[in-house]
């Protein structure tokens, strides 16, 4: 893959201190609960500022981001490129923070979200940092299972960092700006541009580290049933096969990382 360009430093001055960036296509059916959830989240030493990425769509998500959007003081700008990472990267033309905050639109943040995102970067070393992802009360009990079992393999890679193994998730991630500003921003895939994303910054900025934290936590309202969302999780792993040097965890560890979700570890 061609190298990516550097993207020049947005204006900061009077910035706020992180900039939180949520695309939206198509999203109305929880569009609302991840905006109100952003809406009353706690404050943060410097502010935030909130901007939504219309990326197309018919089902209305574009008034349910202007009219929640004047509540809460949203910034809405639009991208008609397709794709989730071209929208996040309209997104980042317009941030100003130092850090850049992700998630989704079908994703509602705890009110302690951006304030968890935060403390996980306080470490200088650390360059982006991803957080639980859990799925709603209402889920069948092998949704949630399979929650715990992805929480705890991203914990797992994370904390021990195998050689090859990397990867994040845009809906629950927190970015140092200057990455994007040394490195370029994400690829504009349909999916998979959060884990190149960490590839790359693994291969040419050694000295930062990817980490986990519980404490920084968003629940995922797209799924309720197991075998949807590993239907999606097979599409993301036919294009991780793209990431130069991107790498499977071995099926022992896998397993082991399973048994630990279903004791509750």
């Amino acid at each position: 893959m061609a190298p990516l360009e550097q993207r020049a430093p947005n204006d900061r001055s009077q910035a706020p201190a992180v900039s939180v960036i949520v695309p939206f296509f198509d999203s109305a059916a929880h569009f609302a609960d991840c905006l109100n959830a952003l809406g009353r989240q706690e404050p943060v030493p410097g502010g935030h500022e909130v901007i939504l990425v219309d990326n197309g769509g018919q089902d209305g998500s574009r008034a349910i981001a202007e009219e929640l959007g004047r509540e809460h003081g949203f910034t809405v700008v639009e991208e008609r490129a397709p794709g989730a990472y071209a929208a996040r990267n309209r997104g980042l033309e317009q941030a100003r923070g130092e850090l850049v905050a992700f998630t989704d639109a079908d994703c509602r943040p705890d009110p302690d979200w951006l304030a968890q995102a935060v403390a996980s970067m306080q470490d200088a070393a650390v360059g982006i940092a991803v957080g639980r992802c859990d799925y709603p009360e209402s889920a069948s009990p092998a949704l949630r299972l399979l929650g715990r079992y992805e929480n705890a393999k991203t914990r797992h890679v994370l904390a021990h960092r195998p050689t090859g193994y990397h990867f994040a998730y845009a809906n629950n991630m927190v970015v140092r700006a200057q990455v994007f500003e040394q490195l370029g921003p994400f690829v504009s895939w349909r999916r998979a541009g959060d884990s190149e994303l960490v590839h790359r910054m693994a291969a040419r900025r050694p000295d930062l580290r990817t980490v986990y934290r519980d404490a920084q936590r968003v629940v995922h309202l797209e799924f309720l049933r197991a075998r949807d969302r590993l239907r999606r999780l097979r599409l993301y792993t036919s294009t991780n096969a793209r990431i130069d040097g991107f790498r499977e965890l071995p099926a022992a560890v896998r397993v082991a990382i399973l048994l630990r979700a279903l004791l509750g570890r």
